[in-house]
């Protein structure tokens, strides 16, 4: 199933909040961003893109450590326990994993109903 072309209005409207961008994102269906990295890094010019592509990795890195998972440690802060907020590593937390996992496989199912996680890979 061939995916629409991005016409320059769609994408227009997209670049004008944050918040146009979210929802484009999520109407057309790019909500979880799942791309073959390696394939990802050939479409990209050499170095500009490859250098922009780490930036953006490493500016996502940096955002996802200033969310708070809900979950707290304890340290040892010279001899007294402290009880610390557990922030966002770089890898997807176990519940944003079973959220992608799920949009995927309705994806899947949607295009090919007779898919099964069963059945051998592809």
């Amino acid at each position: 199933m061939d995916q629409p072309r991005l016409s320059p209005e769609a994408i227009n409207t997209a670049m004008k909040s944050p918040e146009h961008l979210k929802l484009w994102l999520e109407k057309s269906g790019r909500r979880w961003l799942v791309l073959n990295g390696l394939d990802l890094v050939d479409a990209l010019p050499w170095p500009s893109g490859v250098e922009a592509f780490v930036q953006i990795v490493m500016a996502y890195r940096d955002h996802r450590a200033t969310i708070d998972t809900g979950r707290v440690e304890e340290i040892d802060v010279e001899g007294t326990k402290r009880r610390v907020p557990v922030m966002k590593g770089e890898l997807l937390e176990v519940e944003e994993l079973d959220r992608a996992i799920r949009y995927l496989i309705g994806e899947i199912t949607r295009r090919d109903p007779t898919w099964d996680v069963n059945k051998p890979g592809m």
